[in-house]
């Protein structure tokens, strides 16, 4: 019984060992090919730049003509000045992406129609010649003083804003050129702009702010700009003494300047953003508006006043005369000289009315009184107490009405 035993025994062995042998060659082949994947997908992935935007060069090399010469501007020009190039791509626009940032607004200024803009502007286009070789597959970053000598060195879109009426400051700077050509572009600003203000419904107004920037040098025929969408925004804490922050819309339209003889007749592509105020009013509500109606209704008092009292009854109503004028003053001076009427100025002009008539209504009694008619001037006197405020309440009613659902 025993050597059969022992001939079974080494029968399991042999297999046993032949598994080990199996699973180790099996073990050895997925290592190999496991580390030939990675291999495979590390190189893949070194070619690989982050995704800036739809205007880096990944996205639009099929736009970039296969003919044109990927020659780095470094290596053909003298950099101890500026250098000035052609557009990257030479079948068409290049295609550049911006965004603002809005960090602040300030000086509101309603009598200058201007207003000053704190934000950072981030542009992206794509120059392949701006490539490095496979040997040096790394980016390469300027900040503040090496951006901006860097930036005159190479092509860029030679943005510029529009609407500035003030000196413009340049805070930070950030330029960034990926390796295969893709250009980022990051600068941080504070501008004072020129923007349109209706201010007929003044003070409930709301007013739209414009940010206006197009290429200075390069018409629609050479670039054309693009709307990031992850590039706008505001300061979230942002907040005006006298304005709510509405909604920011942006948009990029055709601007038709004469610029030059040869290219008076060319579009510029133009990024528009457009940012709404609406005012607070409760400076104007409080200060003046509640107290000019307080003043009115006050100046009504004359006609419970003895119709005898002439002097007495005229000297307060020019008092409320004079009140009204100095609020005319006082408000004027927050506003630009316009050829129309505002809220305000409508209310005001009803009201030195309204206080105007009380003066002609007290010489009216007097005259009667003098007529020995002094029950017809105590009729006159009773019939202005309640015509005086229903018409002047109706009118106010009226009036704002009127200009806040146009």
């Amino acid at each position: 019984m025993k050597p059969p035993k022992i001939k079974c025994l080494n029968y399991k062995n042999s297999i046993f060992t032949l598994l080990v042998v199996f699973s180790l060659i099996i073990a050895l082949a997925l290592n190999f090919i496991l580390s030939t994947l990675v291999s495979i997908n590390a190189q893949d992935n070194s070619n690989i730049q982050p995704k800036i935007s739809a205007a880096s060069c990944p996205q639009i090399d099929e736009n970039i003509s296969k003919n044109y010469q990927l020659e780095n501007p470094e290596q053909k020009f003298d950099f101890d000045e500026a250098v000035f190039v052609d557009p990257p791509n030479s079948n068409g626009p290049t295609r550049v992406d911006i965004g603002i940032y809005v960090i602040d607004i300030s000086n509101v200024n309603a009598v200058e129609n201007t207003y000053r803009l704190e934000g950072s502007i981030d542009l992206v286009w794509c120059d392949p010649r701006l490539r490095t070789n496979s040997k040096e597959k790394h980016d390469r970053i300027y900040l503040e003083e090496d951006a901006d000598v860097k930036i005159k060195r190479i092509w860029w879109p030679s943005v510029t804003f529009v609407n500035a009426v003030g000196e413009y400051f340049k805070k930070n700077e950030e330029l960034i050129i990926f390796a295969n050509g893709t250009v980022q572009y990051r600068e941080k600003f504070s501008v004072e702009l020129k923007s349109f203000f209706d201010l007929t419904k003044f003070p409930f107004d709301a007013q739209t702010l414009q940010v206006a920037i197009e290429s200075f040098a390069w018409d629609e025929n050479y670039i054309k700009l693009n709307v990031n969408e992850q590039k706008i925004g505001f300061n979230p804490n942002l907040n005006l003494p006298e304005w709510e922050i509405g909604d920011i819309e942006t948009q990029i339209e055709q601007n038709l300047e004469v610029r030059s003889k040869e290219r008076s007749k060319e579009p510029f592509s133009k990024f528009l953003m457009q940012i709404k105020l609406i005012r607070k009013p409760g400076f104007y509500l409080w200060k003046v508006l509640i107290p000019l109606i307080i003043l009115v209704i006050i100046s009504w008092s004359v006609f419970w006043m003895a119709e005898e009292s002439l002097a007495d009854r005229i000297s307060f109503s020019l008092t409320g005369i004079l009140t009204v004028v100095a609020y005319q003053f006082l408000i004027s001076e927050n506003l630009p000289n316009i050829s129309y009427l505002t809220l305000m100025d409508a209310i005001l002009s009803l009201s030195f009315v309204a206080i105007a008539l009380t003066v002609a209504e007290n010489i009216v009694v007097d005259w009667l009184n003098t007529e020995n008619l002094k029950f017809l001037a105590i009729k006159v006197d009773r019939i202005c107490q309640f015509a005086f405020p229903t018409i002047y309440v109706f009118l106010l009613f009226a009036i704002a009405l009127s200009y806040l659902s146009s």
